[in-house]
């Protein structure tokens, strides 16, 4: 008679990117710098930092859940709360997507606005100068 091991499952690979709102994204900043949390140090934090209630965090939890952002362990009568996208990958979306809006997706006139309207530096042109220097171009 053999035992059986019980095998542990592997967890599921982060999902690449979802839309994350303005709100969603204080949630999701919490967990990207340190997770799991439970949801009572997730409202503790945004009570302090952002004055929201109790309800309006749970509900952010719960989008977040169903959209795929976040996994959720259950742990007693509490659950962990783990990010399952990168942030990475909701930066490039959120970029993409702000760029698509504002610009019709060309980068040249969202630089173009930022140089017109933004207070640049002799050293931030510099800057700007080496770091399109270092780029190297796309096929």
């Amino acid at each position: 008679m053999s035992k059986k091991r019980a095998r542990k499952s592997l967890p599921e690979p982060a999902k690449a990117t979802v839309a994350i709102t303005d709100a969603e994204w204080g949630i999701m900043e919490l967990l990207w710098e340190k997770s799991p949390r439970t949801s009572q140090e997730i409202v503790a934090l945004l009570e302090q930092e952002r004055g929201w209630k109790r309800a309006t965090v749970v509900t952010l939890l719960a989008r977040l859940t169903a959209k795929g952002a976040l996994e959720t362990e259950p742990q007693g009568n509490r659950f962990l709360y783990t990010p399952s996208v990168q942030r990475t990958a909701c930066v490039a979306e959120e970029t993409r997507s702000f760029l698509d809006r504002m610009f019709g997706g060309a980068l040249r006139p969202l630089v173009a606005h930022c140089a017109e309207h933004q207070s640049l530096t002799k050293k931030d042109i510099t800057e700007l100068k080496a770091l399109l220097d270092q780029i190297k171009p796309k096929s």
